[in-house]
């Protein structure tokens, strides 16, 4: 891994190189170097580790294998992957294509390190670097999107600067930051204000990367704003970071052994977590819905995904601990594709207004599919992975006596179905726009990675079995019970869910609905000439799109609702004006304004003498 780690970050100097010099073939070394990075990933033996370097005399630079390092690892190869793929077509097309694909290589690989850090001063270095690298991905988007650059880096700061003072605290107390000796010495710590303290901190990194709440608000202006394939990224990959480091607060350091169980025993500290979790569902479904940007749309999904994630984890339960790691990698795989087809979306009309689209299923059909399957998966129906995740979740929630939160969870759900619906009437169905009648199906290196996961998905919502032995291994490494299942059934206390007889299930009914179709009349087209309202041809295209206001009558029901990012807002502007209030004092360019100040500091030296 060592090896990999240098070879990707000297690789991501030559990409820049080859692509000053053509735009392809900086790209295409990028796909080479994804490619051997997944391979080294899939074939890696777990439980070792290698020193790289050393900071401080006998700390730092430790890589360590583990199950949980390998799988967060190919989870996030899988979406690097197909967006190196997509970027094929994509990025010769973009402004400064070098500068883009360098970052894109530093993210591929400072992410690699984060999740096989063996220790947290390494982890906190290559999390600086994917910071940084991120960081300078946002603004090469959309105009406007220095704002959320900026966002972005207070809120990741937030979360790095509680990371860094909870390793100085262990630091401080241990003389050690290898995580394998602070599992036992935290286990054994007598001061509950000592572990609360570190892994709170811990757990608010992993928070603000995760876009879950009160940390959730730089994703909106972020994944809406952000280049549009490195969206996919952002969204599929990197938040599942701040999920890597949560569960290094609550599982790798063992909350179940350091804490007395509060409820159905559950930790109070893993409530806790709990109930951010809950909040970032109901936060993050509502917002959603109103939204009239597709891509800020799924950030809002993004954030109430992180809440079934951080809920799963937290129960520390075999169902629901499982859950929470197949909806990982389910949310990674169904915001990618979301994305990547948003992406192309955007790469035929150059708009992410979904009022601005509509009738693409006729023109973008692979498109379409994609799309269709990412929402399915996303919203928790059978028979895609999606469901599969959720449903686990919610079987751990009703079984431990969480019913109001068990509620949340489903409400939530069904309320994903409302927003993924709009993109999907919005843009793909309905009238096409009169200055899109003419555009045409993405590129094939566009398509591949879109339909490649839609294999994916299809493929693990029928067959889980695969993908629960490397989490089940996962649950063995951290001391859980692993969860019973074999390749298409997943057992539980409570009942048992039996994949393939519920993907035949829904092949038969859609046989029949199919055959239903063939058999009777067709609906007769009628051209737009031919309708009419309030006694007036809609004689032009554009003159009605039914996606404006969609959810109107729901959305006017929570339309005061306080806001979060208004508050923060209001923070900053605070801030800013303090600081232009010490700037127009402090940094004058006038002589007078330097006397005074000097007179005034001689004053108070003389008075304190005195």
């Amino acid at each position: 891994m060592g090896q990999l780690l240098l070879l990707l970050f000297l690789g991501s100097l030559l990409v820049y190189l080859l692509a000053k010099i053509n735009r392809i073939f900086g790209v295409l070394l990028n796909l080479g170097l994804s490619i051997y990075a997944f391979y080294e990933l899939f074939i890696i033996r777990v439980g070792t580790s290698e020193k790289i370097f050393s900071l401080i005399p006998n700390q730092g630079g430790v890589l360590t294998y583990t199950e949980l390092s390998k799988f967060f690892g190919l989870v996030s190869m899988i979406v690097i992957l197909s967006t190196s793929i997509f970027l094929v077509n994509w990025l010769p097309k973009q402004k400064f294509p070098n500068t883009f694909v360098f970052l894109f290589t530093l993210v591929m690989a400072s992410s690699l390190g984060i999740f096989f850090s063996g220790d947290l001063l390494t982890l906190y270095v290559f999390w600086e670097i994917m910071l940084l690298s991120s960081l300078l991905l946002v603004p090469m988007g959309k105009e406007d999107s220095k704002k959320a650059a900026v966002n972005y880096l207070v809120i990741s700061l937030i979360g790095s600067y509680m990371y860094l003072y909870a390793t100085f605290i262990l630091w401080d107390k241990y003389g050690t930051l290898n995580i394998n000796s602070l599992i036992q010495k935290l286990s054994d710590e007598p001061s509950n204000l000592l572990k609360w303290s570190v892994l709170l901190l811990i757990t608010a990194a992993g928070i603000a990367k995760s876009g879950v709440f009160p940390l959730h608000t730089w994703l909106r202006l972020t994944h809406g704003t952000a280049p549009d394939a490195f969206s996919a990224v952002l969204s599929g990959q990197l938040v599942k970071m701040g999920s890597y480091v949560s569960i290094l607060a609550v599982a790798i350091f063992p909350t179940l052994k350091m804490f007395p169980a509060f409820y159905s025993g559950i930790p109070l500290f893993n409530y806790l977590l709990i109930l951010f979790g809950a909040v970032s569902i109901i936060v993050g479904t509502l917002m959603a819905i109103k939204q009239n940007d597709m891509k800020m749309l799924i950030a809002y999904s993004t954030v109430a995904n992180g809440g079934y994630i951080l809920i799963g984890i937290a129960t520390m339960d075999k169902i629901g601990f499982a859950g929470g790691l197949f909806h990982v990698f389910n949310h990674a795989i169904a915001a990618a594709m979301i994305f990547l087809s948003f992406s192309a979306v955007v790469y035929r009309t150059k708009t992410t207004k979904i009022d601005e689209m509509g009738g693409l299923i006729w023109r973008m059909p692979f498109t379409f599919i994609t799309y269709l399957v990412g929402i399915i998966s996303l919203a928790g129906i059978p028979p895609m992975s999606g469901f599969i995740s959720k449903w686990m979740i919610f079987v751990v929630l009703v079984k431990k006596g969480m019913f109001l939160t068990a509620a949340v969870a489903f409400i939530g759900s069904v309320g994903s179905f409302l927003y993924v619906f709009r993109p999907l009437a919005g843009v793909f169905l309905g009238q096409l726009k009169s200055r899109h009648k003419d555009i045409k199906e993405v590129p094939i290196f566009m398509l591949i990675p879109m339909l490649f996961l839609v294999i994916l998905t299809i493929f693990f919502g029928i067959v889980p079995g695969p993908l629960l032995n490397g989490i089940s291994a996962v649950e063995s490494e951290l001391g859980i019970q692993p969860i019973e299942h074999t390749a298409t059934i997943i057992k539980s206390s409570v009942g048992q869910w039996n994949t393939l007889t519920v993907f035949t299930m829904f092949s038969v009914g859609f046989i029949i609905a199919f055959i239903l179709y063939i058999m009777f009349p067709k609906a007769k087209q009628i051209p737009l000439s031919n309708q009419y309202t309030a006694g007036e041809f809609l004689y032009n295209y554009d003159l009605y799109h039914y996606a404006t206001k969609f959810y109107g009558f729901f959305e006017r029901l929570y339309e005061k609702h306080p806001s979060l990012e208004k508050l923060y807002e209001m923070f900053g502007k605070f801030f800013k004006d303090l600081g232009e209030f010490f700037n127009r004092w402090f940094y004058l360019a006038s002589p007078s304004a330097y006397v005074f100040w000097i007179s005034v500091v001689i004053l108070v030296i003389f008075w304190v003498r005195w």
